[in-house]
């Protein structure tokens, strides 16, 4: 089990207003699982994109959109 405070994690730029940080993955001997952490400046964006594998979002503050298949 790996315990740690998220903000010890140097958090990375994805895209402009867009950071990330890997909380759990390959690293952490975790092969098939990835737990990431997102901070989305207001006005800031992901691109729409899709997945193979299942996906889950938690957001924890503000507001967004999400868009599926439809």
């Amino acid at each position: 089990m790996k315990v740690c405070d998220y903000l010890d994690i140097k958090p990375t730029q994805e895209l402009p207003g867009v950071t990330r940080r890997v909380v759990i993955g390959a690293d952490d001997g975790a092969p098939n699982f990835c737990m990431r952490i997102f901070e989305v400046e207001p006005g800031s964006s992901t691109p729409h994109h899709s997945h193979a594998w299942e996906h889950e979002v938690f957001i924890l503050a503000g507001q967004g959109v999400a868009m599926g298949e439809q």
